[in-house]
């Protein structure tokens, strides 16, 4: 075949190579293309085409014709040659075609089956920069032509843009499928998180519903427990009869206030404890906070006493409570864990950012047992005392320091402790107050003298001068508190009829309305609860007739509680166990 022949006939297969490279997109789709018609059209015995992996420096075959693809288009164990390496990599670092006549004379030559006498490999060039080469050997010495490295030369040119569209196309396909991944994974996370948060949801609902259940159960018999102590101190007790009923009475008290840590500790956990800040009297605070242990500290020898430097203003604005419920938690273990000599509060002035806000540094200070070494900090945590055994000579649930850090921080203060020399501990927080002054909004008032009417006081509930005779309706379902609350309202005064649930007592107050001055509503009954009584009582009241008061009496004392009573219509509120002082204040003011 001359010359010319050969050449129209490349021209032919180039023209064709051409037109079939348009239709094929994809890098299996080309490399194949060169392997099986070009090269087998061209004649050559065997060729590999090779991709660079250029992040790993190495050559990958990719497509072959010949003995090196004995399996049709399945490449196995695919042929790695790294850059620089036999003939192959060669032509890939320098970038340039090479012919070797006698692969017997040329070191490089790599041996990776039988020996093929002659071999040609060009570069795939693209900007400048080798990204693959076309490899053919064959069994006759200087078998390879100028002609075929044109020939070879011009395929590689013809691909090297295929190749590099086709390798954006499936790194872009690779991307969109990792995104697409992505997109499922994260729609799979945002699922289970659903589930998780409703779930989650639910446990919480769970957690108030029984903390609502819990309190109730237990608020309600420590209510008859309490208010029988107190009738019963009325009744010309013997004085050992009067001290009997001194215990009991204390340790319902005890109980109580164990009841309310756990509650305070629940909701601080559902984040449920909200601050309330209101203008207040720092003195009147400390007083009611460390009058409470002077008794106490004398029956134990101890004195108990209180110090405010001179330049802490009295008037300030705050949570005036909690601040409150802080010091009786802090006083409270001094006095436990002191046996001699005294346990003193004391109160300064840390920093002033402006006029209107200061930070008080509060001590409780003690000349006790002092603290556990290395233990300080572990004493905030729920649950934990400094001594945890068996045999331990201190009670108490471990929760009143973890709720006092908890409350504190709420305030944006801090909580400490440390061991004093030579004797003693003392614990430490801050609290952020505001400062009253003549420009501030409103009056000063005495918040911290106001009872808080979640909780129940010793007040004696001795009659206050009132003489008005009412007729009250109680709708009470336990027969405790019925016979307690019965003996009280007489003590008062009062005419009572008793309602067994909810729907007797809207019974009994629609039959004759204007026989009632006054209803006392329980929370949980059967049949219709407090609150669905309430509300009919609204609903059934007609319009220019005076409306009848109706205070809840519930040991539900959860702040949801107690707005939930004032949404259903009922004009105020006493948790159990009850302070009958404040019941009493309630009703001069309704009637």
């Amino acid at each position: 075949m001359n010359q010319k022949t050969i050449r129209e006939d490349y021209l032919k297969l180039l023209h064709q190579f051409a037109l079939d490279l348009l239709q094929r997109s994809t890098l299996d789709e080309i490399f194949w293309l060169i392997a099986d018609r070009v090269i087998a059209q061209i004649g050559f015995e065997d060729c590999v085409i090779y991709l660079l992996e250029p992040n790993e420096g190495v050559l990958v075959q990719k497509a072959a014709h010949g003995p090196k693809n004995p399996m049709g288009r399945m490449i196995v164990n695919p042929i790695k040659i790294k850059v620089g390496q036999g003939i192959v990599g060669s032509v890939a670092l320098n970038g340039r075609a090479e012919r070797i006549a006698d692969t017997r004379l040329e070191k490089r030559y790599l041996v990776d089956d039988d020996i093929r006498l002659s071999e040609m490999a060009v570069p795939i060039m693209l900007d400048g920069e080798c990204i693959g080469v076309i490899d053919s050997e064959h069994s006759k010495l200087a078998f390879y032509t100028q002609q075929h490295e044109v020939l070879l030369t011009t395929i590689a040119s013809m691909v090297a843009t295929k190749i590099s569209d086709a390798m954006r196309q499936e790194a872009l396909a690779t991307t969109i499928q990792e995104l697409k991944q992505t997109q499922d994974d994260l729609a799979e996370k945002t699922k289970n998180l659903t589930t998780a948060k409703i779930a989650a949801e639910a446990a919480n609902q769970a957690k108030s519903d029984f903390l609502a259940t819990i309190s109730h159960e237990l608020r309600t018999p420590m209510n008859g427990v309490m208010g029988m102590s107190d009738l019963m101190f009325d009744t010309g007790l013997t004085a050992e009869q009067a001290e009997y009923m001194d215990v009991v009475k204390t340790s319902a008290e005890s109980l109580l206030s164990i009841i309310n840590q756990v509650l305070d500790f629940a909701k601080i956990e559902a984040e449920a404890l909200a601050i309330n800040c209101h203008f207040f009297k720092l003195d009147t605070l400390l007083e009611r906070a460390v009058n409470g242990f002077r008794i106490q500290g004398q029956l134990a020898g101890l004195e108990v006493r209180y110090h405010v430097e001179s330049d802490v203003p009295n008037e300030l604005y705050g949570d005036s409570d909690r601040i409150q419920q802080v010091l009786v938690n802090l006083i409270g273990n001094a006095i436990k864990f002191t046996k001699q000599g005294f346990v003193e509060l004391s109160v300064r002035q840390r920093e002033r950012s402006n006029s209107k806000k200061i930070f008080l540094e509060l001590e409780v200070k003690d000349t006790g047992i002092g603290l556990p070494e290395n233990e300080s900090d572990s004493l905030f945590e729920a649950f934990t005392q400094a001594d945890m055994s068996s045999t331990r000579a201190y009670g108490g649930t471990g929760l009143g320091l973890a709720i006092s850090k908890q409350l504190v921080e709420l305030m944006g203060g801090e909580i400490w402790c440390l061991n004093n020399e030579p004797e003693g501990c003392s614990f430490l927080f801050t609290v952020g107050v505001g400062v009253w002054d003549e420009d501030s909004p409103g009056e000063p008032s005495n918040a911290a003298e106001r009872p808080n009417r979640l909780q129940s006081a010793e007040e004696n509930f001795e009659p206050t001068g009132r003489t008005n005779r009412l007729k009250i309706l109680l709708a009470e379902d336990s027969l405790v508190n019925q016979k307690l609350m019965l003996a009280v309202l007489g003590k008062w005064g009062h005419d009572v009829i008793v309602a067994q649930n909810g729907a007797e007592a809207v019974e009994k107050w629609q039959q004759t309305p204007e026989e009632f001055d006054l209803i006392l509503m329980d929370i949980l009954m059967p049949e219709l609860d407090g609150k669905q009584a309430a509300r009919k009582i609204r609903e059934l009241e007609k319009p220019g007739v005076a409306r009848i008061p109706i205070i809840a009496l519930t040991a539900q004392v959860l702040e949801g509680d107690r707005l939930a009573c004032f949404d259903a219509g009922m004009d105020d509120y006493v948790g159990k166990p009850i302070s009958y002082a404040i019941l009493q204040d309630i009703i001069a003011k309704l009637c």
